[in-house]
């Protein structure tokens, strides 16, 4: 008569072979130490290259557009070989007088209403328009804190974020050819900023992608120097 009773000795052994096979599985796909050491040295590369590659993208692909900086003295932004550089949009006083700025503060409020107004590390998008028969300068026209998916052929979206109470958009820095820099240089720039009695405005040409991201290219206004 066969017995009913379970057999204690097969489960056994079908727990030990599934433990077998789990164990192997898992030292198989241990790393070593020279393969867990690869995979850091590639993760690190592709953090590297993230950056440049993204501005290269922006470079070839983006839009061309023509924007104004905040008028200053080259003495005060001339570092090494870059120009630091400040925008109209960069400022709060501009941003506010836009649509859509009472619905940004009220959804991300910053520590203080009058200085300090959006919440840090905001990501915001400026929409800017350019009137032809005006002038190839684009202008700012809206704020929004979503990346438009439709826009006109004459405007675009900046992408920007908020840092310690102005707009930061990776245009801040302009890299110098020999000729720009030479130009900087000259103490007939400097006679003629004390002369004006005033900062002379710097036209920038940059380039942005479809995703807000923009790069600086030239200084435009050349002439202008002559």
């Amino acid at each position: 008569m066969k017995s009913n009773e379970p057999n204690f000795n097969k489960y056994s052994r079908n727990t030990e072979i599934s433990s077998s096979v789990q164990n192997n599985y898992l030292n198989s796909t241990k790393l070593t130490p020279f393969w867990y050491l690869l995979l850091l040295l590639c993760i690190q590369t592709v953090i590297i290259l993230a950056f440049p590659i993204t501005r290269l993208y922006t470079q070839y692909t983006g839009k061309k557009v023509i924007i104004q900086s905040i008028p200053m003295y080259p003495s005060d932004t001339l570092r090494a070989k870059y120009l630091v550089l400040e925008y109209k949009i960069s400022r709060l006083e501009t941003l506010s007088k836009l649509p859509g700025w009472k619905e940004l503060i009220n959804q991300y409020p910053g520590t203080n209403a009058q200085y300090y107004p959006i919440a840090e590390g905001t990501n915001i998008y400026v929409i800017m328009q350019q009137d032809k028969s005006k002038s190839p300068v684009w202008e700012p026209i809206q704020i929004t804190n979503t990346l438009p998916t439709k826009l006109p052929v004459n405007q675009i979206a900046l992408h920007g974020t908020y840092r310690y109470g102005s707009i930061i958009y990776g245009l801040e820095k302009y890299q110098f050819s020999q000729k720009e820099a030479d130009y900087f240089n000259q103490d007939t720039f400097q006679t003629r900023q004390i002369n004006l009695g005033r900062q002379q405005p710097i036209t920038m040409e940059i380039k942005v992608d479809i995703w807000g991201n923009a790069v600086p290219i030239s200084m435009q206004g050349k002439s202008s120097r002559n």
